[in-house]
């Protein structure tokens, strides 16, 4: 078991590691199924698929669709759908971004998502995300992904000495607190900083149009406690989760119905884009899959009904320190399992069926989960779950791995936890 968890561990590090961006994300994410088989197709041609095929499809270059198609398919296939999300609370560059004075130069960043600000505080920074360049072959811009891959910026805390009553507690302004420092020369402007852009994209600066910049913190995963059975990482929010998802996929290779992993992005901001989950391109690809499999509308809508979907997201594990923030029959300490999340209101999207569903397949299999609410006066937040959910009638659930400080700029987790996420994810799509 040691050395199966140091594996999944190995395997994640690479993963968060790479995954500074959410176009990043979704490189990776094509790269490993790629690696695995899976063919890469064009969203605007037709698709011709088979029997046993293994696909995949990156729309706008932040959403990836991995499928297989069962060799055993009927007219009313089961969907074995999961999906996660591939972006984290953090901050994006705005244009024309540099803040010159004689004290520095600051980027001017908008936070995105939920951040907790104090943590990306006195942190190694860095830079990654997608450039926009001049296409004269086209309309549309030629796009270069670009990572720095080193500390370039900090956010630096004001020392104690000038706040001394700092530990009680600091109100940080997102527009004056949190603009970070990227060096000290006064008359950088925002030519510089394209041609710093084209210097590390080995393009010309008067060739860039414009750009989608994340602000990311620059460490590497870790194993931590004495026995190193917990992990700390940055964007384990929800990155372990897209780990799973493809793991699962990848290495289930069922051979019935057809088996679907999508990873979203804009999921930390409400998800309401073209390439967010409170949009129309889950169902879109769907019916292009059935479209090219000569399955008829009809039998498509039909196949819903008798078809699970998982969404996948971190849940809040209970903190040490403040156990009475936990609902107070179903708290989650790390390493006893995944969570199921359950939600009167529908904030997750899990019925008692597909509840069912995974209590005894992961009985049958071993594998650890724990069922989990919030507290009534704690509602936590939600997923994407609810809004498939809405739109594709299946039977579903949400799970995840719970964590400690959860949308910190470092997040910690328990290594069996997601062990066991990733084994289910196996079982899911193999033998249901």
């Amino acid at each position: 078991m040691d050395t199966q968890i140091q594996q999944t561990f190995e395997q994640l590090k690479q993963t968060i590691s790479v995954s500074t961006s959410p176009f990043h994300t979704a490189k990776e994410a094509m790269r490993r199924l790629n690696e695995a088989g899976f063919v890469t197709l064009d969203w605007d041609s037709t698709w011709e698929l088979v029997p046993g095929g293994k696909y995949a499809v990156c729309p706008f270059g932040t959403t990836v669709f991995g499928f297989q198609i069962g060799t055993d398919l009927s007219d009313t296939p089961v969907w074995k759908l999961s999906s996660s999300h591939i972006d984290n609370p953090g901050f994006r560059i705005k244009y024309n971004p540099v803040v010159s004075s004689k004290n520095g130069c600051r980027l001017n960043t908008e936070v995105y998502g939920g951040a907790i600000y104090s943590t990306w505080l006195d942190r190694p920074l860095s830079i990654a995300g997608r450039i926009a360049l001049k296409n004269p072959q086209s309309a549309h811009p030629r796009l270069k992904l670009v990572d720095f891959k080193r500390p370039v910026a900090v956010l630096p805390n004001l020392a104690i000495h000038l706040n001394r009553t700092m530990n009680d507690g600091v109100a940080l302004n997102a527009q004056t607190d949190l603009l970070p420092i990227c060096g000290m020369d006064e008359h950088m402007d925002t030519d510089t900083f394209l041609q710093i852009l084209a210097n590390e994209t080995g393009e010309k600066p008067e060739d860039i149009l414009c750009f989608d910049l994340s602000v990311y913190h620059y460490a590497e995963p870790v194993r931590t406690g004495f026995s190193g059975d917990m992990f700390m990482a940055p964007r384990i929010d929800n990155i372990s989760s897209v780990q799973a998802c493809l793991t699962g996929l990848i290495e289930a290779n069922p051979s019935d119905g057809i088996s679907v992993a999508v990873l979203f992005d804009h999921e930390e901001i409400g998800s309401r884009s073209k390439n967010g989950a409170n949009g129309n391109l889950l169902s879109y690809t769907l019916e292009r899959i059935c479209n090219a499999l000569n399955i008829s509308r009809e039998n498509f809508l039909q196949s819903l009904v008798h078809s699970y979907y998982l969404s996948l997201d971190v849940a809040h594990a209970i903190h040490p320190a403040h156990p009475e923030k936990s609902d107070i029959t179903s708290a989650m300490p790390l390493n006893r399992g995944f969570a199921i999340k359950a939600s009167a209101k529908h904030a997750y999207c899990s019925d008692d069926d597909m509840t069912g569903v995974i209590l005894q397949l992961a009985a049958r299999h071993h594998i650890a989960c724990q069922q989990n609410h919030m507290r009534n006066d704690y509602p936590g937040g939600s997923t994407v779950g609810p809004m498939v959910a809405a739109n594709l009638p299946m039977c579903s659930a949400d799970i995840g791995i719970p964590i400690y400080a959860m949308h910190s700029a470092m997040e910690t987790a328990g290594m069996k936890d997601q062990y066991d996420l990733e084994a289910f994810m196996k079982a899911f799509y193999k033998e249901l």
